[in-house]
């Protein structure tokens, strides 16, 4: 049978993927002249929603690229993109660039060929199915990683706070991974601090608590990262940002990775080192049902309040 063909979001309009085309002068292809999200679909309802417009909003203001849509815009367009592709389940890849303009420097609207922003919202469907693919064949046995040899770029260079499209710290470590014949690859920062995988957060456990970088090592601010955190302390389990290195990550009880796709992803084996037994651990394992849950009731939660939402616009007009 044929894959479905998606509706692309482009510039304000669903289009069918093979119609989705930008110019070859837009300024994320020339020069990862953007940022983008990543946001999991989770019972036809966008996971963390704000907190992804929150990040997206504070990057695009630091670039001096101005978002087309307001949070109330974007939200009416996740909710398009999922009802046009019958989206159960899934994820958004949303990126915006600064426009289309063939020189480096010539940022400015004035001297750009296009000033508004190209921007593209491309839905991936089956996120469950994903999930359920990857537990199906590494949930029992665990991830192995390895520590990549070039550390993460320091946020004085590029700003990690926000999720820009200059990725090839991260392509460098992906090919570093697959020569390994290894599942993930563990950045460090200049001084041998554990920062984050390559294209994911990182936590160790230790003694039952959790331990993860603090953002100010060169880190994105991962949205999954956060909810991990707030699960962890409203549950009692200690949670803590601080420093640690190679020898602390492959000394503790348990790791594991989080991402918006990969939830809490158990890793037992890091530069051929085994991780506690080897085998993922009882913390790991009540970490990824806890964002399942909450996964499950934030999507309650955003329906409801978007029913709400549209009864008092509907009010609005009748009056």
């Amino acid at each position: 049978m044929a894959q479905k063909s998606m509706k692309i979001y482009l510039n304000g309009k669903l289009v069918p993927e093979e119609e989705a085309k930008l110019s070859v002068f837009d300024r994320c292809f020339l020069y990862g002249d953007g940022v983008f999200e990543g946001i999991a679909v989770w019972n036809r309802a966008p996971f963390r929603a704000d907190a992804h417009l929150d990040r997206l909003f504070a990057g695009l203001d630091y670039l001096h690229i101005e978002s087309p849509l307001d949070r109330a815009g974007w939200l009416d367009v996740f909710d398009e993109i999922v009802a046009a592709n019958d989206m159960e389940d899934g994820y958004l890849r949303l990126q915006l660039s600064r426009g289309e303009g063939m020189s480096s420097i010539k940022w400015e609207r004035r001297l750009l060929r296009k000033p508004e922003p190209n921007v593209v919202v491309i839905p991936i469907p089956g996120f469950r199915d994903y999930y359920k693919g990857l537990f199906a064949q590494k949930a029992e046995q665990g991830l192995r990683g390895v520590v990549v040899s070039r550390p993460r770029i320091a946020s004085a260079a590029i700003p990690s706070g926000m999720k820009h499209c200059n990725y090839l710290n991260s392509v460098l470590g992906a090919i570093e991974v697959t020569d390994a014949k290894v599942d993930i690859g563990v950045a460090v920062d200049r001084d041998g601090f554990v920062t984050e995988g390559i294209a994911y957060n990182l936590f160790i456990v230790k003694n039952g608590g959790l331990v993860t970088a603090p953002l100010d090592r060169d880190i994105l601010p991962g949205i999954t990262r956060d909810v991990v955190l707030e699960l962890a302390r409203g549950a009692g389990i200690r949670a803590e940002e601080k420093l640690f290195d190679a020898y602390a990550m492959t000394t503790a009880d348990e790791i594991f990775i989080c991402s918006t796709l990969e939830l809490a992803v158990p890793v037992v084996e890091i530069d051929g080192r085994k991780i506690g037994s080897g085998k993922p651990g009882p913390v790991t394992r009540r970490m990824g049902e806890m964002l399942i849950a909450e996964m499950d009731a934030e999507a309650a939660r955003y329906h409801a309040s978007r029913k709400k939402g549209g009864a008092r616009k509907a009010a609005g007009k009748r009056g």
